[in-house]
């Protein structure tokens, strides 16, 4: 029986760490404490890099719902947010009135918002953004490319990228007003 006992808590071990990354390998889940992170894994034409601090963006082009075009490298000049978020995600509903806020503040100043919705219908993002007097720009992502590009680990996700197109934060997580002035102090 001594013997035994040992045997069954490595077994028990073994299957909550297989459990656990078992989780972790089921895709992104609504983050509700953010957290500034140096570095993201990504995954850019098959081959392993780095997403962190002080390096370019990741480019990319996606589509507003106009039909329209937004290619990231074309907005070198600019301060830009990247915000990846849903409709059903109560974190990232919760920062828009501060996304909200610093857009209209620094539009005049060249500040750009690409807001990426995860694969949802037209209608539905619209009458998101209608139904709470949101201005700022919105792509919908219908396939996560971009999101899985950033490799994005929960929603709401945000990169703050400066005028040259280097990465000046990460965040994972709601954003308070305060800390959208913070990240954009440092790109504007």
């Amino acid at each position: 029986m001594r013997k035994i006992v040992p045997l069954i808590l490595v077994v028990a071990g073994i299957a909550l760490l297989i459990a656990g990354l078992l989780l972790l390998k089921s895709g992104p889940a609504e983050t509700t404490q953010g957290i500034a992170i140096g570095q993201v894994a990504l995954v850019s034409d098959g081959s392993k890099t780095l997403v962190e601090k002080g390096v370019p963006a990741p480019d990319f082009e996606i589509k507003y719902p106009d039909g329209s075009k937004v290619l990231l490298s074309d907005l070198k000049g600019k301060p830009v947010l990247v915000n990846f978020w849903a409709t059903w995600c109560k974190f990232c509903e919760a920062e828009m009135p501060a996304i909200q806020a610093a857009y209209e503040k620094y539009k005049a100043q060249g500040f750009v918002v690409i807001a990426i919705d995860s694969k949802e219908s037209k209608r539905t993002v619209a009458n998101f953004f209608s139904d709470r007097g949101l201005t700022f720009p919105v792509a919908i992502d219908p396939t996560d490319a971009v999101f899985r590009r950033y490799r994005g680990s929960g929603w709401p996700h945000s990169v703050f990228v400066d005028k040259q197109g280097i990465v000046s934060e990460i965040y994972i997580g709601q954003m308070s007003a305060s800390q959208i002035e913070k990240f954009l102090a440092a790109i504007r």
